[in-house]
């Protein structure tokens, strides 16, 4: 999401984290009528362009890896607007030989 939407009623509370969605639900609230003056809520037009929707902020398209075959796979395809995100349960040998594979390739690490 490129807009920043707030949430309901977030300056009122202190606890309230502005970085959280929730959906405004109360029968009587403005900001769920749309009413002027009060902000946004997430709809369907406020969407992400559709070339734009499977890239980092970076730029980079993202592929998640899990093992060495998925790397080599990348690495063959020499795709230069590519990084790779390790899995998270990828362990710390494997996590050392894949790195060092992409460091060799000039493969971008988005999780290093």
């Amino acid at each position: 999401m490129s807009k920043r939407f707030r949430r309901q009623e977030k300056y009122a509370e202190k606890r309230v984290k502005n970085k959280t969605w929730r959906k405004p639900r109360g029968i009587n609230s403005k900001m769920r009528m749309r009413e002027g003056g009060k902000p946004n809520a997430v709809r369907i037009g406020y969407g992400s362009p559709s070339l734009r929707k499977s890239f980092h902020p970076s730029g980079f398209k993202e592929v998640l890896i899990n093992n060495e075959k998925q790397l080599a796979l990348v690495i063959k395809l020499k795709a230069e607007k590519t990084a790779v995100r390790i899995g998270a349960t990828v362990g710390g040998k494997k996590r050392a030989a894949m790195l060092k594979m992409a460091d060799e390739a000039k493969i971008k690490i988005l999780n290093r």
